[in-house]
């Protein structure tokens, strides 16, 4: 039986998990008692008893304090922590000291520390039962990217979609989406063929391209082509909400603009997750940020003609958001299967009849390579572990900002230390995009 490598721990020095622990974690636990506090006085609800809970989860990690199971009456009140408790036993086994905020597997760790908040929360009901802590900060980085979301509508608006560059605006499409910007659209935006296929254009686009450091798009893109599912749809697990929520949606409207599927489906997180992790109700106050925007440009119509699309789309049923449980589970995407527990069964039968599962961000790359301390030119199928082989088409778009990285060529990885550094993969500057045929 070969050998797993061991998770990213809190406790490695090298890891981005050892500052997230010390560092990270309590800034944005400290930033959560502000908007609590705010809150609650919108709402006339104390919330005193929230905010000393948070401030007691500060201190705990402040003080590298054991961590601790779910009660049984915060299980009977959310039953899917069960699956932390469950996990407890196996992460104790593998190593001597007891599992604390400084030394315990990274990626659970982080999972379970936002759903302390979560609990902490939720516990008091009333106004509390759905607030969403983070929404703030969500609606805020859209708001704040007034420019780019202008430009992407234009951009959107203006593109010329043909049988000839259909390809190559897919490829540019998924590049907005995986890196959250609209860069890349540019490069194609009222270009003919001629255009496209010129020195100049293919310079242009591998220079965009460069610090994607593995590319499986081809495969995926002809796994779309070949696919004889009716209806053909396309499930896109999301990460971030704000711009980049905005940037799947202008993905989701190539897609079913140019009839390459009839449905596309949003997975989002069934609770306030990650700081910036879409939930289905960012759908709306999106529609409502898209409505203020586009007043206070002056009825800028390329705005409202996005607006129009996503709306027409939702409301056919085209689109859609749903959400699970399972994304908010500790456990790592090989559970994804036949009998798996919290929601991985369902999530099975249903990927079973996507044409592609699109995959996005970091945290959801962390749970695919289960956050091991891989060698970076491991193989993409072989970190996915059982979730390689079970009948699911994987695309992954991801970012670097976090340890773990795989599919990289021999030699990538040195070159990629000389021009950005040892810590280059948490920089959020390089970027993979893996695909999995679930063969």
């Amino acid at each position: 039986m070969t050998t797993l490598p061991p998770f990213y721990s809190t406790g490695n020095k090298k890891s981005f998990g050892f500052v997230t622990a010390r560092s990270r974690w309590p800034n944005i636990l400290n930033t959560a008692v502000e908007d609590i506090e705010s809150f609650g006085a919108s709402v006339q609800s104390d919330p005193k008893i929230i905010v000393e809970s948070v401030k007691s989860l500060i201190k705990s990690l402040e003080d590298n304090e054991e961590l601790v199971l779910f009660t049984e009456k915060e299980i009977e009140m959310i039953p899917s922590l069960k699956s932390y408790n469950d996990s407890f036993p196996y992460y104790q086994s593998l190593q001597s000291e007891p599992l604390t905020w400084h030394l315990s597997p990274w990626l659970f760790t982080e999972c379970y520390i936002y759903r302390k908040l979560d609990l902490y929360i939720k516990s008091q009901g009333g106004e509390w039962a759905n607030y969403d802590v983070f929404e703030r900060l969500k609606r805020e980085t859209f708001i704040g990217s007034v420019h780019g979301v202008l430009e992407l509508a234009a951009l959107y608006d203006n593109l010329e979609i043909s049988n000839e560059n259909l390809p190559l605006l897919f490829e540019e499409l998924i590049e907005v989406s995986l890196w959250g910007n609209a860069t890349d659209l540019s490069l194609l935006a009222n270009a003919t063929l001629e255009d496209i296929q010129s020195v100049q254009g293919k310079k242009a686009r591998d220079a965009s391209k460069a610090h994607v450091l593995a590319n499986d798009l081809p495969a995926a893109w002809q796994q779309l082509l070949k696919s004889e599912q009716k209806p053909k749809r396309i499930d896109i697990v999301l990460d971030n909400a704000g711009f980049e929520f905005y940037c799947d949606l202008a993905l989701t409207l190539f897609l079913l603009d140019t009839k390459l599927c009839d449905e596309v489906v949003f997975h989002c997180k069934s609770r306030p997750w990650m700081v910036s992790d879409t939930m289905v109700k960012d759908y709306a106050l999106w529609v409502e940020d898209m409505k203020i925007l586009i007043a206070e440009s002056n009825n800028d119509k390329h705005l409202q003609n996005f607006l129009d699309k996503v709306e027409h789309y939702y409301a056919n049923g085209q689109f859609k958001l749903v959400d699970n449980e399972f994304w908010t589970v500790d456990l790592e995407y090989s559970k994804i299967q036949k009998g798996g527990k919290y929601g991985g069964d369902e999530l099975h039968q249903y990927f079973l009849n996507s044409t592609l599962v699109i995959i996005k961000g970091d945290l959801n790359y962390r749970k695919l390579t289960s956050d091991r301390e891989w060698p970076k030119t491991t193989s993409f199928k072989e970190s996915l572990g059982d979730l390689a082989h079970n009948g699911i088409h994987v695309l992954a778009l991801r970012t670097c900002k976090a340890d773990v990285c795989v599919g990289l060529k021999e030699g990538d990885e040195e070159r990629v230390i000389k021009e950005s550094g040892e810590e280059w993969c948490t920089l959020g500057k390089w970027a993979v995009i893996s695909y999995s045929d679930g063969v």
